[in-house]
């Protein structure tokens, strides 16, 4: 693995769409824990595993933990988290020793999600993971095809750019079901979020959140109603387009 350095920041070779494009031809066929394996190798010392302590995505906290316990887990807190939430990140940081890095909003906002839910996200949320990332060249975290429309192009690895610098963005749950994970964390005996089991399915903040009904996508509790259908986390960073697209 080679670097090169522009200023005073290492680029990775790897960082080209090319390349990254070629890594998710590849390991699209491979298990989570490989992806993930295949990341900390390629980007050691600058990959963070962002994880929530909401869903089913604790999964990769664990994997992390097994694969390279001194990898950063970046936990957004908003502070407008479930108690619940926050028990879990404990209850985890304690049982799997993770080295967990903490970001919080610069400034309080209020009650800003009572009528303007983007810029309540963009404060609470897009822009302490704008400061964390500037840290890291490869950003994991637990999106998947199937938690709605808005993600079902994801692939397990993607090249994007952040403020002009190049991102590898890695979801190793890409093409795992929301079912796969709940066998693995069964599996493993891996806490979960216990809100979970009283009808909610994706967990965010308390304010703009709401349980599902049967049949709602997964995220569909998430800013119901207003047409929201994304924090910004995941829509702030510029996806490269594949060769061959228009």
């Amino acid at each position: 693995m080679t670097t090169t350095r522009t200023g005073d920041a290492p680029t990775n070779e790897l960082l080209t769409p090319p390349r990254l494009q070629e890594a998710a031809s590849l390991l699209r066929d491979r298990s989570p824990e490989e992806i993930l394996a295949w990341t900390l190798e390629r980007f050691p010392r600058r990959t963070a595993v962002t994880v929530s302590f909401g869903g089913p995505g604790v999964a990769l906290a664990y994997m992390a933990a097994q694969i390279e316990p001194t990898t950063p887990i970046v936990f957004l807190d908003t502070g407008f988290l479930f108690p619940e939430t926050y028990a879990l990140r404990d209850e985890l940081v304690k049982r799997y020793a993770l080295n967990l890095v903490e970001y919080k909003p610069l400034t309080d906002p209020g009650p800003l999600y009572e009528t303007d839910t983007d810029g309540c996200c963009a404060i609470r949320k897009v822009e302490p993971m704008q400061r964390a990332l500037g840290d890291f060249d490869a950003w994991v975290s637990g999106v998947r095809r199937d938690q709605g429309p808005t993600r079902a192009n994801t692939e397990v690895v993607e090249h994007h750019l952040v403020n002009g610098r190049p991102l590898a963005k890695v979801y190793p749950l890409a093409y795992w079901t929301r079912g796969q994970i709940w066998g693995y964390l069964l599996d493993k005996g891996i806490p979960y979020n216990p809100l979970l089991d009283q009808g909610y399915s994706s967990l965010g903040c308390w304010p703009c959140t709401r349980a599902t009904r049967a049949g709602e996508d997964e995220r569909a509790g998430r800013w119901s109603g207003s047409g929201k259908t994304e924090c910004g986390l995941h829509t702030f960073t510029t996806a490269s387009t594949p060769e061959g697209t228009p």
